[in-house]
């Protein structure tokens, strides 16, 4: 797995000692912003304990500054996220804002704790928009906040789109988008509305794959079976759409909305650490799968791994593992945390051999 944060990338692969990690679990609604700050500052305490009981100042002095100026920042301690992962050494400093939730914990030494940046949640891409197809419009919500949003040129309306559309008409006669339609006279509802929808259709397709092709955009689609399979029906390959949420989200209070999206990434969570899993079992079938920690520490120096695999109840962040985490980021091989409370059949450290 691979980290998209260059500077990230740069910190944790220094060799620069001591090496300072703070894990800090959040509560993100307001009134908590307190007892987060007072959670950071009794482990921020225990690092300076460590770093003056073993290192001379002039090796931490810099760090330590750099930690104690977040406590002056108001916006971080009401981060929307689930845990904070700060890290830093005598040159720099990254704080990691994460969406799943942590144990609290400090560490000084001579590697950092990097186990809960390797989550399946943390690295895989989460859609840009959620975005509901109704019968005659459309509802986009930013997938963060899931606040309602409008897409700069982006109709949202059927009415918008179409300049005579009636969603409650039986007679329809005129231009569509620009198009004069080649017919006149009375359809029947249904058939004027599968009419109307395709055109519609054919336009939101074209509009999002230009959101993707400029922005990178992907979108969630939701909606209920009449409507959203007949598009999945023509567009389901489209390289815009980042997974399917069946029913309607529309008239959804914000409280019920975070719970059906907290629910859909639950789902793909538990999905990808399956795959995982049977990708540990066929290659284990294959006697292709090493636990030992010291072979395996030879066999990344000997680029022999092809991917690396913690198993991990939570509860603890072993020193040993982190070490072969970050080799394996050093060395560009895939590497994956997966947290199994409960689950003891896997061992704790797995890597798969060429």
């Amino acid at each position: 797995m691979k980290l998209k944060n260059d500077n990230l990338m740069k910190l944790l692969t220094s060799d620069l000692e001591p090496k300072i990690s703070i894990i800090l679990p959040i509560h993100p609604e307001t009134p908590q912003a307190e007892t987060n700050l007072l959670a950071y500052k009794n482990l921020l305490k225990d690092v300076k304990k460590d770093l003056e009981l073993n290192y001379p100042r002039r090796e931490w002095n810099n760090a330590a500054k750099n930690l104690e100026s977040l406590i002056l920042d108001r916006n971080l301690w009401n981060s929307a996220k689930k845990a904070l992962l700060i890290f830093a050494n005598n040159e720099q400093m990254e704080i990691c804002k994460m969406e799943h939730t942590v144990l609290a914990k400090e560490h000084v030494g001579n590697t950092f704790l990097i186990q809960d940046l390797l989550l399946p949640e943390e690295n895989i891409k989460r859609p840009d928009y959620l975005l509901n197809i109704s019968r005659d419009r459309i509802h986009v919500f930013d997938i963060n906040s899931l606040k309602e949003v409008e897409l700069e040129g982006l109709h949202t309306r059927f009415s918008d789109y179409y300049s005579d559309f009636d969603a409650n008409s039986n007679l329809n006669s005129g231009s569509y988008g620009g198009m004069t339609a080649n017919y006149h006279g009375h359809r029947t509802k249904s058939e004027e509305q599968q009419k109307d929808q395709k055109i519609y259709y054919q336009y939101l397709d074209n509009e999002l794959a230009k959101l993707h092709r400029a922005h990178g955009y992907t979108f969630v689609l939701a909606g209920l079976p009449e409507t959203l399979d007949v598009y999945l029906n023509t567009y389901e390959h489209s390289p815009y759409i980042g997974g399917i949420m069946r029913g309607s989200v529309s008239n959804l209070s914000h409280a019920e909305l975070s719970e059906r999206v907290n629910d859909y990434f639950a789902f793909e969570r538990v999905a990808e650490v399956e795959q995982v899993k049977n990708d540990v079992q066929a290659a284990d079938r294959k006697n292709r799968v090493i636990n030992d920690l010291s072979i395996i520490d030879s066999a990344l120096n000997n680029r022999d791994v092809k991917s690396l695999v913690s198993f991990n109840d939570g509860s603890s962040y072993s020193v040993e593992h982190n070490k072969l985490l970050i080799k394996s980021l050093i060395n560009k091989i895939n590497c994956r945390v997966l947290y199994t409370p409960g689950d003891n059949s896997y061992p704790s450290m797995n890597a798969i051999l060429y």
